[in-house]
């Protein structure tokens, strides 16, 4: 008996044993679950936080059940031409002008004159006849609108002092300058040949004086002297070839210049009120479209041209220019 009791005593610690490692891996088992909802709780709330983030920036519409709704992501707050920076979805806002930015960018819109083709479609009306006879020629620029016209048709040979027709002509063009306010350029080009009598002694003097003769008839037919000036620029800038005849007639011209920018003061370009502007250009209208106010060019039978407003003028016709200058 006492044999058998030791055998017993000797077995009872190892059927025990499996005990030690079924704790082990039930330990090991419990912290991978610990460590699994751990990280499923902070992946939770992250969600969580994104989410709400996202629903306040982009307003989303919708419940739980049904999803979102609505016509788009974005509000309507946020436009579509809006530039966006970067990730964000603030308005991109550029620098805020000066007072002094703002003034001049005031200044500068206040001293534009009146548009150029504007200007250019009543010219081409009331200098219909000389354009359709080559003795006229307009030409529009980004900053001038320019009205080219021959010596010949304005002043005699060697000579500053203005001849009938040009009175007729610049008063056609005073009628449309005086509604306007754009500054008025007179320019006076010669031919290259030298020039020298009792009067002028270069063509420097030639073209000057015959560009004053013409800004003083367009003050005496209502431009104001404020919006005129002249420039001198003798035998320059030729448009023809001053080898032949028909060049140098070429190169001998006026052109009066139109600038896109007002010579008046922005007070005085604010005093006409638009019932003013509308009987000007009432009165402009009429005097334009009026048979007696239409220039008209006649060919005499001896070869020369008469330049003229009334229908029954035939009489004391003006020759051509031939001579220099």
């Amino acid at each position: 008996m006492g044999r058998i009791r030791k055998t017993n005593q000797l077995k009872s610690p190892s059927q025990e044993r499996w005990l030690v490692s079924y704790a082990d891996y039930m330990t090991l088992m419990f912290a991978l679950f610990v460590v699994l909802y751990a990280s499923a709780i902070v992946k939770e709330e992250t969600f969580d936080v994104l989410s709400e983030s996202l629903g306040k920036i982009f307003e989303v519409k919708g419940n739980e059940q049904t999803g979102t709704s609505g016509d788009g992501i974005l509000t309507n707050q946020i436009s579509q031409t809006d530039e966006l920076l970067g990730n964000s979805i603030e308005v991109e806002k550029g620098s805020e002008n000066t007072k002094e930015e703002v003034a001049k960018t005031k200044s500068d819109q206040q001293k534009l004159g009146n548009p150029l083709h504007d200007l250019q479609f009543e010219l081409e009306r009331a200098l219909k006849e000389l354009l359709t006879h080559d003795l006229a020629k307009l030409q529009l620029a980004p900053d001038w609108l320019t009205i080219e016209l021959s010596s010949g048709l304005l002043f005699p040979s060697g000579s500053a002092a203005s001849n009938p027709a040009a009175s007729t002509i610049l008063q056609q063009v005073a009628i449309v300058l005086s509604s306007v306010n754009n500054g008025i350029e007179v320019r006076g080009y010669t031919d290259s040949q030298k020039i020298n009598n009792e009067i002028f002694s270069s063509n420097w003097q030639l073209s000057a004086a015959r560009a004053a003769a013409v800004t003083n008839l367009l003050e005496r037919f209502g431009i104001t002297q404020k919006r005129l000036s002249i420039k001198a620029n003798g035998s320059n800038n030729p448009v023809a070839s001053n080898d032949t005849v028909e060049g140098r007639a070429k190169n001998r011209r006026v052109v009066i210049a139109l600038s896109k920018y007002a010579s008046l003061t922005p007070d005085d370009a604010q005093s006409l009120t638009p019932e003013d502007k509308k009987l000007i250009e009432k009165e402009l209208s009429d005097k334009i479209d009026s048979k007696a106010a239409k220039i008209r060019v006649i060919t005499l039978p001896t070869g020369g041209i008469r330049i003229t407003t009334r229908k029954d003028d035939a009489d004391n016709s003006v020759e051509p220019e031939q001579n220099n200058n």
